[in-house]
């Protein structure tokens, strides 16, 4: 079985080239512990996911922190602990607010949820508590993305529904592959529903064309038994056309009549024979 999408888009961040500034490296560990400071990355990282742990545990490394990861089953699943044996002293400077999008980069890896591009537009990440989630719509705002909040399981889910909103989250964190085939699949969502659109006008039409045809030709079957000689030959041939092709079109009509006709030719006689109908049926 294949790679859900979301797995491909974290396989794609995964692979990334660290950042160079090492503010940045420490925004994305923090994003990836969904941590408010730096005092928190003392507890280490858990992660699901072996190439984000490994991203992880490379960061580290190159902060000189000596990590190292421990792996534990929860729930059927694997649980990645990456941690230090070396203090997380860090930076005077706020990692966060100094590198927003690293942050961003992070918070998805470990915590992020993207719907397959086929079903419904839904991102998620899940955060432990409202504060953490009001960091991160701090930082998205300005980026012209407006998160949305819900609950569940205890937990504070900030998500997005819009495909544009989604888009721009995603190239902000540099997931360009990920937007690409979001992209792609948008359009493909937009045709087919085009398409299903068309079919279902076109089968609407046909159906009330099929159903207007049946009911004239009842119609000028009665008109035809009612009356014998006061029918007009042009009409007469008309109503005997009807009622052997009530599935024809008005157009297919008029090129089956001697001399053919137009279309709006045959719509005036048509309306001559129900006319003459209705006359004998209110007298």
């Amino acid at each position: 079985m294949g790679w859900s999408y979301a797995r491909q888009i974290k396989a794609e961040l995964a692979r990334l080239p660290q950042e160079k500034r090492r503010l940045c490296l420490w925004a994305e560990l923090l994003g990836m512990g969904s941590y408010l400071g730096m005092e928190q990355l003392s507890s280490g990282l858990d992660v699901g996911n072996a190439l984000v742990a490994r991203r992880a545990y490379h960061i580290m490394k190159w902060l000189g922190l000596s990590p190292h990861i421990t792996v534990t089953r929860s729930r059927r699943r694997l649980v990645f602990h990456v941690s230090s044996t070396e203090p997380t002293a860090g930076t005077n400077e706020n990692p966060i607010m100094g590198c927003p999008k690293a942050y961003l980069r992070g918070l998805f890896l470990a915590r992020g949820y993207l719907a397959e591009p086929e079903r419904a537009i839904h991102l998620e990440m899940w955060m432990n508590d409202p504060e953490q989630f009001d960091l991160a719509e701090r930082i998205l705002l300005p980026l012209k993305i407006r998160p949305k909040s819900s609950r569940r399981r205890g937990r504070v889910i900030l998500y997005l529904k819009d495909g544009e909103q989604v888009g721009r989250f995603l190239t902000h964190i540099g997931a360009h592959q990920a937007v690409l085939a979001l992209e792609s699949a948008q359009v493909m969502k937009t045709m087919k529903n085009q398409v299903n659109r068309l079919v279902n006008s076109e089968t609407a039409n046909l159906r009330r064309a099929v159903e207007s045809g049946l009911e004239q030709a009842r119609i000028l079957k009665d008109l035809l038994n009612s009356s014998h000689d006061d029918i007009p030959p042009a009409l007469r041939e008309l109503a005997l056309l009807r009622i052997a092709h009530p599935d024809w079109s008005l157009k297919e009509l008029g090129l089956a009549l001697h001399p053919p006709l137009s279309k709006s030719a045959v719509n005036h006689r048509m309306r001559r024979l129900l006319r003459g109908y209705e006359m004998r049926t209110t007298s």
